[in-house]
C-alpha cells in the first residue's frame, strides 16, 4: 500500500471549520485514503484519484457539517443511507469515535468495500449492511432507531424524507448534504413534508462557504416529532418514480 498524506491539506481547512482532530485521527486519514486508492474497487466508487482532490471533496466535504457542534453528533447511532464509497460514513468515523456509524447501501461490493477500508484505518465503530432502502426501512432492526440518518449525493429532499424518516427516532435527525439546489427542491417537498409531519419550525438550513470552505456547501436538517406512517417506505423505486 502506498502511503497518501492527506493530512496536510486537511488541517487548515479543519481548522477553519474549528474542527479539532488528535494526530491519531489524522493519522487515520491518511491510512484510509492510502487503502482506498491501493484498492481495486476504489475505481468503481470515484473519480478523484488526486491526494489534494481527495481531500477536499471527499473527505472534507464529509467532515464539514461537524463544525455545527450538533448535540446528536456525540455518543450516538448513525447511519450513512447510500454510502456509495464510505462517505461520509467513514470520515465521521474517524472524528466521532464514540458514535456508532451504520453504512447502508444497496450494491454489495459497496458494502464490502467500505468494511475494508474500515478495517484498514482501525475504525472499530463501523458497521455496513448491504440492502435496499426501501427494505432497510421496513426492517425491526432499523425502523425509527437512528439517532441521525445521513445522506450525501444520493436524491431529491422530497425523496430523501421518505427514506430517512421511516429510519429516524422520534426525537432524532436527518442531515442532507446538498448543493446550490437546495431552495428548489424545498419548494417542491411541501407534501412530502406534510406527509410526514415535518413542519417549519423543525427544518434548518446550513450553509457553509468561502472563507470557512473552498467550496459552497448546503446542509438540511430535519427533527422527526412523530412516528412515521406505516405505509413508508413504499415498494422499491415509488419514491423516485412517484416522488411525494
Amino acid at each position: 500500500m502506498n502511503e497518501v498524506k492527506i493530512r496536510e491539506f486537511l488541517f487548515p481547512c479543519l481548522e477553519k471549520l474549528k474542527i479539532k482532530l488528535s494526530e491519531e485521527q489524522y493519522g487515520q486519514l491518511d491510512s484510509l485514503a492510502s487503502a482506498m486508492l491501493s484498492d481495486p474497487m476504489y475505481k468503481s466508487v470515484s473519480k478523484i484519484f488526486d491526494p489534494h482532490e481527495m481531500a477536499m471533496k471527499h473527505f472534507l466535504d464529509s467532515l464539514a457539517p461537524v463544525c455545527f457542534n450538533l448535540p446528536l453528533w456525540k455518543s450516538a447511532t448513525i447511519v450513512d443511507l447510500g454510502t456509495g464509497g464510505g462517505f461520509p460514513s467513514l470520515p465521521l468515523a474517524v472524528a466521532l469515535p464514540q458514535s456508532r456509524i451504520i453504512a447502508i447501501d444497496s450494491r454489495q461490493k459497496s458494502v464490502e468495500f467500505v468494511a475494508r477500508m474500515a478495517a484498514a484505518a482501525g475504525l472499530t465503530n463501523v458497521e455496513t449492511f448491504h440492502g435496499r432502502i426501501e427494505d432497510v426501512g421496513r426492517d425491526v432492526k432499523f425502523r425509527e432507531k437512528a439517532d441521525l440518518v445521513v445522506c450525501r449525493a444520493l436524491s431529491a429532499v422530497r425523496t430523501l424524507v421518505e427514506y430517512t424518516m421511516p429510519l429516524t427516532r422520534t426525537g432524532g435527525c436527518a442531515l442532507y448534504y446538498k448543493g446550490p439546489k437546495l431552495d428548489e427542491e424545498l419548494a417542491e417537498s411541501a407534501n412530502a413534508f406534510a406527509v410526514f409531519s415535518v413542519a417549519v419550525e423543525n427544518v434548518e438550513i446550513l450553509r457553509l462557504a468561502p472563507p470557512e470552505l473552498p467550496f459552497e456547501r448546503n446542509f438540511l436538517i430535519l427533527r422527526k416529532t412523530c412516528a412515521v406512517p406505516e405505509r413508508y417506505p413504499r415498494k422499491c423505486g415509488l419514491a423516485v418514480e412517484k416522488p411525494l
